[in-house]
């Protein structure tokens, strides 16, 4: 998901929110029944089943492979937020904020939560995940250029030592002069050795701290569909009820 898609998403979780809250100022308890509000909650029932199918493809992989060859998953996961998102949105136009049962009560808080923790997790996710690959290769270039200083290093250690001893200055004063004059450069390179090595620590432990944020969202994620699947359920047994009840505009 860009930034463009992340903005929009956004605004509509906003705007679900917004309706939702609309039940201080407006109530019609006979809207749901009639035609226009059924016919707002079957549009809203399609989007919000849509999730679910998307959750199916994704786990059984002979029908992962067949969707694939004509719809990409990134795809599928973009209509997958989008209808998780509308679909609850006209379920509270359906409602036209009639909250005097338990069912539908339950049926909008779980809306609003698997909603909510759907982008919140995936937004983190998404923001740790990109974190991550940032980290990753920052640290394999810090492992490149300590390399590289560790090679300078014993170049130039080698190298003064090399000239120290084929000195052939008649005096000592010349050749501690020229010994402690090129130990200079080897200090330097080891001041950057150790630099390095401080970062590369410092990364490590970001990544660690990455690794385990990952692992308690992919539990979150778990959360997310442990509700949805409760959603499901109650959203079922509604549209049982209202079938079996009749439709007050037939």
């Amino acid at each position: 998901m860009n930034n463009q898609e992340r903005h929009i998403v956004t605004m509509l979780v906003f705007l679900m929110l917004l309706l939702w809250g609309g039940f201080v100022w407006h109530r019609d308890p006979n809207f749901p029944g009639s035609f226009n509000g059924s016919m707002i909650g079957i549009v809203a029932a399609f989007f919000m089943f849509w999730p679910l199918f998307y959750l199916i493809i994704k786990r059984i992989k002979p029908l992962r492979k067949w969707v694939t060859k004509r719809v990409s998953m990134p795809s599928l996961l973009l209509l997958h937020i989008y209808a998780g998102v509308l679909g609850p949105i006209l379920g509270i136009l359906h409602s036209a904020h009639k909250f005097d049962s338990f069912v539908g009560i339950a049926l909008v808080l779980l809306m609003l939560t698997v909603v909510i923790s759907g982008f919140i997790g995936r937004y983190i996710l998404s923001l740790i995940s990109s974190r991550l690959r940032d980290k990753t290769v920052l640290k394999e270039e810090l492992n490149s250029r300590l390399d590289i200083a560790k090679q300078e290093l014993r170049n130039r250690v080698c190298s003064t030592r090399i000239r120290s001893l084929s000195s052939n200055h008649r005096t000592l004063m010349p050749a501690i002069t020229a010994i402690f004059g090129e130990r200079s450069s080897p200090r330097n390179y080891e001041r950057d050795v150790f630099r390095l090595i401080d970062s590369l620590s410092d990364v490590d432990y970001s990544i660690k701290i990455h690794d385990t944020a990952k692992l308690w969202f992919k539990r979150w994620l778990k959360f997310h569909i442990a509700i949805s699947l409760i959603l499901y359920v109650l959203l079922v047994f509604h549209i049982s009820t209202e079938i079996y009840f009749g439709l007050r505009w037939l």
